[in-house]
């Protein structure tokens, strides 16, 4: 089967209300460095609608909050964290696709361990993490002329506070956010269609 081309209207309007808390969201937390619900909703768009909309999300909510950034903008950062935040909605999706997290469903009667699949979530949140802040800690060296050596030990705070928050945030916040989107469209669907 070809990879499919076109969104439909209901994946673009998922794209732009997701995309909208994340950048509500990052305003609203600026006072808290490093820590985010962007990369979770970036994941649980991957995760539900599959990798393109996990990207796109992630692709516009950088677009978006990387130019209008209080800490200024810098093209090659702004196409660096673009590029990095693709991640977490491509690891969404492709772990939705493979079932990394088993027979995972969404009505209430889920009788799964559910600390088991938040831990999963979590480790999954924290990998993803330590992988976009060792991409963009490299890209900002080389834009600021730092060693790379440098750039990576100069990182390692605010590194370590994003990756700490993302695996509780995962832990915390996946499953829910799966399924209480997973409810509200499934209603909006039957209520338009029944």
């Amino acid at each position: 089967m070809p990879p499919k081309t076109k969104l439909s209207t209901e994946e673009l309007s998922f794209i732009g209300v997701m995309t909208s808390l994340s950048v509500a969201t990052n305003y609203l937390m600026l006072s808290l460095t490093n820590v985010k619900l962007m990369d979770l909703f970036v994941f649980v768009s991957g995760y539900l609608r599959g990798p393109l909309v996990g990207v796109l999300v992630g692709c516009f909510t950088w677009l978006i909050y990387g130019t209008l950034n209080p800490y200024g903008f810098s093209l090659p950062i702004l196409i660096a964290t673009m590029s990095g935040e693709s991640i977490y909605g491509i690891i969404g999706g492709l772990s939705s696709h493979f079932r990394i997290f088993g027979d995972f469903g969404f009505s209430s009667s889920f009788k799964g361990d559910v600390w088991s699949l938040n831990f999963k979530f979590a480790i999954l949140g924290f990998f993803c993490t330590f992988i976009y802040d060792l991409y963009t800690n490299i890209i900002s060296g080389l834009v600021s002329g730092l060693p790379i050596v440098a750039a990576l030990i100069l990182g390692i705070p605010f590194s370590l506070i994003h990756e700490v928050s993302n695996l509780i945030l995962f832990f915390f916040g996946a499953s829910i956010l799966i399924g209480a989107i997973h409810r509200f469209t499934s209603k909006k669907e039957v209520s338009m269609y029944g």
